[in-house]
């Protein structure tokens, strides 16, 4: 008992001594030192959490949003648990968006899952599109709850800037609609298409086929992506004889009217064999370059020598970068004449040994466009931050000048021979003077190691109008069926698109094609090329609407004249074309400034014109000469049209055109 009892007083001692320790240790953290033990806690569940920028939109030239990022719920159990307690919990995800689907996805590019740019303009302007991330600071109690507190630190995010491209959404719907049509209709591998502005070098258009949407870029291959316009190089062929050309104009080498002798077709140097696709006899430079003979270029190469073909080769920007600031550009291939076979200058000058990429080609039409100035391209007009401001303009950057503005417009107009009387002929538009230039390059067979026949590189390369070009298009078909030419596989693209964005009604080129087209058909070298009995048709701009109705029913030429006023405005075909047997002229009057002030003021009624069976840019004109609004369904020959011929309406309503190019 007595054992007991010691054993238990031992124990109540034991007990109380570690009471007074735990209440001491507790005196000693709650009262002496509680202050710095609260603090310590406090500063323990504080947490810094990333506060993401919002990425800025990617725009077209006309303000339209082809990227912008969205704010998305994300179930939070597929980011952080599977717990029962995590179910219905969500948090806040952003997600890049691309509204136009696979519309210019090549050069919008897409961004990765840590949303930094990967391809395209969302890598080129990363850093201007990313902005920069924020902080704040957060407080987390025993339940790991967070939550904010007056007073905390932080940084406020600062949100990406949006970029205004150049490219033309519009634009870059016909560019790709048409290509998509002609790569399908020939059963080609795909096709590139650039439209450029060539005096600010603006990019209006860049399209790839096949392309890919960058909503969802994982489901297709690295290949898919690429941007062929800047990424592909090929042989340009005969679309390179322009280069040559330019050279021998400038050097003075040959005129337009010297003679050449096309040797039937045939002609054998360095032990290989030139061909024509047809003999020709003797013809004039410009004729050369209108029927595109590959004899006569050769001997033009003769005479011009390496160096001097060398040196236009890469003042025309060949085997460099462009400078359009997109990723993945390639700089093409030209070789030092130290390395030149001993048929390298005949073959280079006819665009064989030589690589190029479509946009270096198209940049050098431009500085043929423009007057004989090499232009830097550009993808992007104006860098604008969330707060409006602008951080960054493109400035127009001439490089320098290759040839002279006389030597420029001099082969223009032996380029709109190539259109109306050699290998481009179906690129031809009634009422548009085009230059340009066709190509057909064999491709290497990896089978044979040799050009195939079938395989083939079918280009284009043009500009509208020639005395003033407001465009330049370029398009390339890869491996069209039975190896079809530029001329009969990519110069009718051209046509369909230039045609399709004049007759657009929100695109203003119509007014930049038509009105400006006042230069004189071809003269000199190619008039050889026209019979005594062909006749042209007579310029009547400015003329009296009454001498003219007396005139063409004098002459037998047929004739409609459109709009209210005295004058003839303009005139589809213009003067100088020459007239076939099926051509009608559309002559356009224009109305004195008082009329068409009392028109806007009082929307005066107006009778709708008969636009079935006409172009749609023609009907286009006739609507707009009435003060009336078109709207257009298709694209081609009017078919339909609502009000009906001879309703009268407001001047200021709307008339649906429904157009198609088949009847």
């Amino acid at each position: 008992m007595k054992i007991f009892k010691a054993r238990l007083i031992f124990i109540s001692i034991l007990l109380m001594l570690c009471f007074c320790v735990l209440i001491g240790r507790l005196f000693y953290i709650q009262i002496l030192y509680g202050n710095k033990y609260a603090i310590r806690c406090r500063e323990q569940s504080k947490l810094r959490t990333l506060v993401s920028a919002s990425r800025g939109c990617i725009k077209d030239r006309r303000g339209h949003i082809l990227a912008k990022s969205v704010s998305c719920r994300v179930p939070v159990r597929d980011i952080v648990s599977n717990d029962e307690h995590d179910k219905g919990m969500h948090d806040i995800s952003i997600k890049r968006i691309y509204p136009y689907g696979d519309i210019a996805g090549p050069v919008l590019g897409y961004i990765g899952t840590d949303g930094n740019g990967l391809a395209g303009v969302e890598y080129a302007f990363d850093n201007y599109l990313r902005g920069e991330n924020g902080w704040s600071i957060v407080q987390k109690d025993g339940r790991n709850k967070r939550y904010s507190r007056l007073g905390m630190p932080k940084k406020v995010p600062q949100n990406g800037c949006d970029v205004y491209l150049t490219i033309d959404i519009e634009i870059q719907k016909i560019a790709e609609r048409v290509l998509t049509e002609k790569v399908r209709k020939y059963k080609a591998k795909g096709g590139m298409c650039i439209i450029l502005d060539p005096e600010s070098g603006d990019v209006l258009a860049m399209v790839n086929v096949p392309s890919f949407n960058p909503n969802i870029w994982r489901h297709y291959s690295s290949e898919q992506r690429v941007n062929r316009c800047i990424s592909y190089n090929y042989e340009p062929g005969s679309t390179f004889k322009v280069i040559t050309a330019a050279a021998t104009l400038q050097e003075g080498v040959k005129e337009e009217n010297d003679k050449i002798d096309g040797n039937q077709g045939v002609y054998e140097i360095y032990e290989q064999t030139i061909h024509d696709y047809k003999p020709f006899g003797v013809l004039t430079f410009a004729e050369a370059l209108c029927y595109s003979s590959n004899v006569c270029f050769a001997k033009i190469a003769s005479e011009l020598g390496k160096n001097r073909l060398y040196k236009y080769t890469r003042d025309f920007g060949l085997g460099a970068n462009s400078g359009v600031l997109l990723p993945g550009e390639e700089t093409g291939i030209v070789h030092p004449v130290n390395k030149w076979s001993g048929r390298t200058l005949v073959t280079m000058a006819m665009g064989y040994e030589v690589s190029v990429t479509l946009l270096q080609m198209v940049v050098a039409f431009s500085a043929v466009a423009n007057g004989g100035i090499l232009i830097e391209p550009h993808i992007y007009r104006i860098i604008v931050n969330a707060e409006g401001n602008t951080v960054e303009e493109r400035v127009l950057k001439a490089k320098r000048r290759i040839i002279s503005e006389d030597i420029a417009r001099r082969l223009r107009a032996m380029m709109q021979g190539v259109v109306e009387y050699g290998t481009a002929r179906r690129c031809a538009l009634p009422g548009l003077l085009i230059g340009g230039k066709t190509g057909t390059s064999k491709k290497i067979d990896p089978e044979t190691g040799t050009y195939s026949d079938e395989k083939v590189w079918a280009s284009f390369i043009g500009f509208a109008p020639v005395e003033k070009p407001a465009l330049v298009c370029g398009i390339v078909i890869d491996e069209p069926l039975n190896g079809g030419g530029g001329g009969a596989v990519a110069a009718p693209a051209f046509k369909q698109i230039v045609h399709q964005i004049i007759s657009h009604p929100d695109l203003a080129f119509a007014e930049k094609l038509i009105r400006t087209n006042q230069a004189d058909s071809i003269a000199g070298p190619i008039k050889n090329l026209m019979t005594e009995s062909d006749q042209k048709i007579p310029d009547l701009c400015g003329m009296d609407r009454s001498q003219v109705s007396r005139f063409c029913t004098a002459e037998k030429i047929p004739f409609e004249v459109i709009g209210t006023g005295r004058r003839i405005a303009f005139q589809s075909p213009p003067g100088g074309m020459p007239y076939g047997p099926a051509a009608r002229l559309i002559l356009y009057t224009s109305e004195d400034e008082q009329s068409t002030e009392k028109r806007a003021d009082t929307h005066e009624s107006v009778r709708i014109p008969n636009c079935v069976g006409k172009d749609l840019r023609d009907a286009v004109n006739a609507l707009n000469l009435k003060g009336l609004v078109p709207y257009v369904k298709g694209s081609g020959v009017v078919r339909q049209q609502a009000p009906a011929v001879g309703v009268v309406v407001q001047s200021t309503e709307i008339c649906t055109l429904v157009c198609s190019f088949e009847g």
